[in-house]
């Protein structure tokens, strides 16, 4: 989002309406056929099987299209969404790591249909995509989430040129 090239596509599906509400969209091409580029030069330990988006209260099209796009290009299966918790609302910002936790530990569950599309990949790497990472903890209690379904470890993947 700070890259001089790249600083305002990513910011145009993330923008509000005149009240400060999430827009929710399609990804855009032009963003999506950027994200797999990135995704083609990360340096892979194992190449995922399969996709799942995080759930969202606020860009739920976004989030799906992005996954599900994703899943198309690479030619992996996509799994859909992880399961909300029925009474899951907007994530407030701010707060200390233990309220952020506290607010997700029981936010994600994985559905009957991903869980049986699970365990036929046999513990495979699954790649799981949401809009907008913050503090990270999303991402590690919904990969929790997935760990606990049986799918394949959850690994730091780098861009080669990071590496």
């Amino acid at each position: 989002m700070s890259d001089l090239g790249w600083a305002v596509p990513p910011r145009e599906p993330l923008r509000t309406d005149e009240d400060g509400r999430p827009v929710d969209a399609v990804v855009p091409e032009r963003i999506g056929a950027r994200i797999v580029e990135v995704l083609k030069d990360w340096d892979w330990d194992h190449r995922p099987a399969a996709v799942v988006a995080v759930p969202s209260t606020t860009r739920p099209r976004l989030v799906g299209s992005l996954a599900a796009g994703i899943a198309s290009i690479g030619r992996l299966e996509d799994l859909g969404a992880l399961d909300l918790s029925p009474d899951a609302a907007p994530l407030r910002g701010g707060g200390n790591s233990a309220f952020r936790v506290a607010d997700l530990w029981e936010r994600f569950a994985v559905g009957a249909e991903p869980q049986a599309r699970l365990d036929a990949l046999d513990g495979a790497p699954i790649l799981l995509v949401d809009d907008v990472i913050d503090t990270r903890w999303t991402m590690a209690v919904a990969a929790r989430s997935l760990r606990r379904a049986g799918s394949g470890p959850v690994r730091r993947w780098r861009s080669r040129k990071e590496a």
